[in-house]
């Protein structure tokens, strides 16, 4: 009997199309769906200052129609046939997603390949999406969490490109008209730079599909994102600056504040991390969740459990291609923010000092284990680790693998990572909340009548 059915995982085919993108197969015969997935290899971290946001915003841009059909057709297209459409853009890649029935699959990729290959960016359309995505950018200055990460990051990561948001500012968005969007989506989406992805109930017929739509695609070579011949641009990334926070360089280097007001006091704490090549980047993941991570997780259990000090708190990382970092986040009432601090500080030292126990370090490794394994279930999730597998790391990465990796890192490997990226002495401490003395709960309560 076996009892470890992950291991007998059958990779997908790879299989390099003409003109140069990646096509991986994920056959899965007793799926009810097919996922198709076209992904960028880059993403925001690779933007030149002067074009910070133009993947975003190229994102946007290749759903507003096409050189045959209108923004409407597209989605109307897709809605015709049931289909559940996606597209985000990350630090590292930009991915557009269609998942369909199989019946429907045909009309669904072609709808996609001419998406994504075919733009018009029509110049009223182009205005139109440079207000959509300057919305989006002030909807994300409102959001508490989204500044203060944005913040946060860019203290943690200095002069790397990983500290510019993603969404870029609203002066170098609007500077993005049909001919710089042009040229750069000839870079970004030429055939070498884009990893196609088809996973679930999949006949040969769909995979020839896909590799005749997207087997010449693009002309370009896959070049660097070039930034448009003006000094203005440079200029424009350079001036936004949120007038909120706090960049006083007399200050303490390991804190950083802003002010809004707002009810809670919003927080990270955390460090330059690891890159996902990194020898311990599972060793990372286990302390991650060791600390922040499940229910019995040492923080959650201190602050929420123990103390009540916040309803939302856990710890996170993220890896980029060459760094990454690591933090725990939250929210709490202001006035009990010094407390939480404390108490943070208080169970990073107890782990420095006390180690993990064997009990608790299997019950981790066991998590970590399972929502791997968990991961294989459904056709996007097998879309997705292709993909990303793909571009993270050149190669399809079985689950057995990682378990195995997981089951090797012992508690000497976690107590020098612990040392090296959780010393909370050296922990960089931001918040977001209403300032000192300032009452942002000024809403009449004592009027309250009783009546809704």
């Amino acid at each position: 009997m076996n009892l470890d059915p992950y291991r007998n995982e059958t990779p997908p085919r790879r299989e390099e199309l003409p003109g140069g993108a990646v096509l991986l197969t994920a056959p899965l015969p007793t799926a009810t769906a097919v996922t198709l997935g076209v992904w960028l290899r880059r993403g925001s971290q690779e933007e030149p200052p002067a074009l910070g946001g133009i993947s975003h915003f190229l994102e946007h841009m290749v759903f507003k129609g096409t050189v045959r059909r209108s923004a409407y057709d597209l989605a109307a297209g897709f809605d015709a046939i049931g289909a559940a459409v996606d597209a985000f853009t990350t630090k590292d890649l930009v991915a557009f997603t269609v998942k369909v029935l199989p019946e429907y699959f045909n009309i669904a990729a072609d709808l996609l390949a001419e998406m994504l290959l075919e733009p018009a960016f029509a110049p009223d359309l182009t205005a139109l999406e440079q207000d959509v995505v300057c919305e989006e950018i002030q909807e994300a200055l409102d959001t508490p969490e989204d500044r203060l990460h944005d913040a946060f990051a860019s203290r943690i990561y200095g002069t790397h490109p990983r500290g510019r948001p993603i969404l870029g500012t609203p002066a170098l968005v609007r500077s993005y008209g049909p001919d710089v969007l042009r040229v750069q989506h000839a870079r970004l989406f030429s055939a070498p730079n884009l990893v196609v992805s088809l996973a679930g109930n999949v006949s040969p017929a769909d995979r020839d599909r896909v590799a005749a739509l997207f087997g010449g695609a693009g002309v370009g070579s896959g070049a660097p994102l070039v930034a448009p011949a003006t000094g203005s641009s440079a200029a424009r990334a350079a001036a936004y600056v949120d007038p909120a926070l706090d960049l006083d360089s007399e200050g303490d280097p390991l804190r950083l504040d802003l002010h809004s007001p707002i009810l809670q006091a919003y927080f990270e704490a955390g460090n330059l991390g690891v890159s996902f090549g990194h020898a311990d980047r599972l060793a990372i993941y286990l302390m991650v969740n060791v600390l922040g991570g499940g229910m019995s997780s040492r923080i959650f259990q201190s602050v929420r459990e123990r103390e009540g000090l916040a309803y939302t708190i856990y710890n996170y990382h993220d890896m980029g291609r060459d760094t990454g970092l690591v933090s725990c986040s939250g929210s709490c009432s202001p006035e009990k923010l010094p407390r939480l601090e404390e108490v943070l500080r208080l169970e990073y030292r107890r782990l420095l000092a006390d180690g993990i126990p064997a009990a608790e370090l299997d019950s981790n490794k066991a998590q970590l284990k399972s929502q791997l394994i968990f991961s294989l279930d459904g056709v996007s999730n097998q879309m997705y680790r292709s993909a990303r597998n793909e571009i993270y790391y050149g190669r399809f990465v079985p689950v057995a693998e990682l378990v195995d990796g997981i089951d090797k890192v012992d508690n000497e490997q976690l107590m020098r990572c612990a040392n090296t990226w959780f010393d909370p002495d050296r922990l960089l401490f931001a918040v977001h909340g209403p300032a000192e003395g300032e009452d942002a709960d000024d809403d009449d309560d004592d009027d309250y009548d009783g009546e809704d």
